[in-house]
């Protein structure tokens, strides 16, 4: 026993021993099939956002993350970056969510950005996060391909619906920016618009949601007729809210009759 013990403490310890297995996991990761195995065997990642702000960035992918469990997503500071993830994880995002902040949609870094993701990612909607809120800017954004614009004043549970709107192949835009300034300085106090049905600016889902608020459905049951996500039909029912100025949606289906019944006239 003590023979061993004096051979082993003759032996010198071999100094690539203990480096052996790191040394073939390097060797292995350098491997583009075992790093592409690796990759597959990962979620694709369905939801991206980029904000150049890491506490934001944070902020906003937790909500994001809570919202939608079901859409693994990555968070990113810039489209340079998110590129460089590797491409078996990226693949088709459901969505791609910027937060341009106060820069404007026609910022000459935002430019680049939105037109780098339209040509690497062509198929995937890209959604604008922006502190403005204003006609030229959406309007600007729409023309240049984006699928929705959603304004930080908005409520976080319109911004879920919004996303899951855009996701399900609509578009979003806040009927705020859309209104002409002057309607929006001169409406009256109790929210009535005075003109035809075509001067209600609703689009044409929103006037079916209005025919069916007219008759006092509730928003599940106007789901089930319309087949759409009930949380879609809340956020059109706040764009009717908005667009109409009324107070409810008792009072916006007030306001519609009032409207309609003038055209009879």
């Amino acid at each position: 026993m003590s023979r061993k013990a004096t051979v082993g403490k003759g032996v010198p310890p071999d100094p690539d021993k203990g480096n052996l297995k790191r040394n073939l996991r390097l060797v292995e990761s350098r491997d583009p099939a075992v790093r592409a195995e690796r990759a597959r065997k990962k979620p694709p990642v369905s939801m991206v956002l980029i904000d150049p702000k890491p506490l934001t960035r944070r902020s906003i992918g937790e909500l994001l993350a809570k919202a939608f469990p079901e859409y693994p997503m990555v968070s990113v500071s810039t489209c340079e970056e998110l590129l460089d993830v590797e491409q078996e994880r990226i693949g088709r995002p459901n969505l791609v969510i910027v937060y341009i902040r106060s820069a404007g949609v026609t910022d000459p870094r935002v430019c680049r950005a939105l037109e780098l993701l339209k040509a690497r990612l062509p198929d995937t909607p890209t959604v604008v996060l922006s502190d403005k809120d204003n006609v030229e800017e959406v309007n600007w954004a729409l023309k240049h391909g984006v699928r929705g614009y959603i304004p930080t004043s908005i409520e976080s549970e319109i911004a879920v619906a919004a996303l899951r709107l855009i996701g399900a192949g609509g578009t979003f835009v806040p009927a705020n920016a859309l209104r002409p300034a002057d309607l929006r300085q001169d409406f009256k106090p109790d929210g009535e618009r005075r003109g035809r049905s075509d001067e209600l600016d609703l689009t044409p889902r929103e006037l079916l949601v209005v025919d069916l608020l007219r008759e006092g459905k509730p928003n599940k049951l106007i789901a089930a007729q319309l087949e759409m996500q009930e949380s879609t039909v809340k956020v059109h029912v706040r764009n009717i809210l908005k667009k109409l100025h009324a107070a409810n949606r008792t009072h916006a289906a007030t306001v519609a009759n009032r409207l309609l019944s003038q055209e009879v006239k």
